[in-house]
């Protein structure tokens, strides 16, 4: 299957020597008679976006059904659950409903639970965090440290490194 093209509109940026935007208003490529150079603006084929022409013999009649982003992240989601909770989450929606409905009406999205901590071990958080330098980065001497701190505080080493990062422009 061969299919022809169509180049239209110049893309060239013609100012990006000084590090901004520009073009040159070509809409549509003119073959010149000295090869692949466009007779409107000079530029080279390849800087006109190139259309693929598609006749209506070659169009297949396979349709694909338009998903959103959202839906494709929840069938990622379905996809990775394990077997057992897929089975008892059918078993649970088949008691719940009594006619037939679709998997997408089923499919329910559970977010992620969102850390919490006490006053006391923010607080804790902080002076820690402050007597380290605000960073875990190359810290791999103090590693045994910042373990014993996460575990008599109670919250893990990936919880305490992810709230130095996200408060350390509060406190620092």
């Amino acid at each position: 299957m061969q299919s022809s093209c169509v180049y239209r509109e110049c893309m060239r940026n013609h100012a990006a020597k000084l590090g901004s935007y520009a073009i040159d208003g070509c809409r549509e490529y003119s073959q010149s008679v000295t090869g692949d150079l466009c007779a409107a603006c000079g530029c080279h084929r390849s800087y006109h976006r190139r259309v693929e022409v598609i006749s209506s013999a070659q169009i297949s009649h396979t349709r694909f059904p338009f998903m959103s982003l959202r839906r494709v992240k929840q069938l990622a989601r379905l996809k990775w659950k394990t077997a057992e909770q897929r089975k008892a989450d059918v078993d649970d929606e088949e008691e719940e409903d009594t006619e037939e409905t679709s998997t997408e009406e089923k499919m329910t999205v559970q977010r992620r639970s969102k850390s919490k901590f006490t006053a006391e071990q923010r607080e804790a958080m902080k002076d820690f965090a402050a007597k380290i330098g605000w960073t875990l980065k190359d810290k791999r001497a103090i590693r045994e440290e910042i373990r014993v701190f996460c575990q008599g505080i109670g919250v893990t080493r990936y919880h305490f490194k992810t709230w130095v990062n996200n408060n350390k422009k509060f406190y620092h």
